[in-house]
């Protein structure tokens, strides 16, 4: 789909927060300045948030929990990170029934890490538009 503005792109997040569910891992992958985090903000705030959203890319990981969203929300940021080694240290995996996880950069560690259940890839256009392509896996036995 091709998203015109960030204002489209929180609203495309407001509606996909409508459809995620705890133990959902949402991949986000784009290049700097494609909407990552406004993508993000938009799903948060479609799950309740109503404050401002950072990115998290000095903390690695920013949580929500309930009441201020209905659903416990792990917004993740991978840019920093230098090995696959340092996502175990952040317990993403060992707490993941839980919540529903959002992973800006993901691609930088492939899909060996965890499989997720939507891989959201942003390509942002000369004129300032983006392609946004989704890909969802409804298999729930994934780790």
């Amino acid at each position: 789909m091709i998203i015109a503005t960030d204002v489209d792109m929180r609203e495309y997040g407001r509606a996909l927060a409508k459809t995620l569910s705890p133990s959902d891992w949402v991949a986000i992958n784009g290049p700097l300045g494609a909407g990552k985090t406004v993508l993000c903000a938009g799903i948060l705030a479609g799950l309740g948030f109503e404050g401002e959203v950072a990115s998290p890319s000095y903390a690695i990981v920013h949580s929500y929990e309930p009441p201020e969203v209905l659903v416990a929300v792990a917004h993740v940021d991978l840019y920093r990170l230098d090995n696959i080694d340092d996502l175990d240290e952040l317990g993403l995996i060992a707490e993941r029934s839980d919540r529903v996880t959002l992973v800006e950069w993901a691609e930088r560690f492939g899909g060996g890490y965890v499989r997720p259940s939507h891989v959201i890839d942003i390509e942002p256009q000369a004129d300032g538009s983006r392609i946004l392509t989704l890909k969802m896996d409804n298999d729930d036995t994934r780790n």
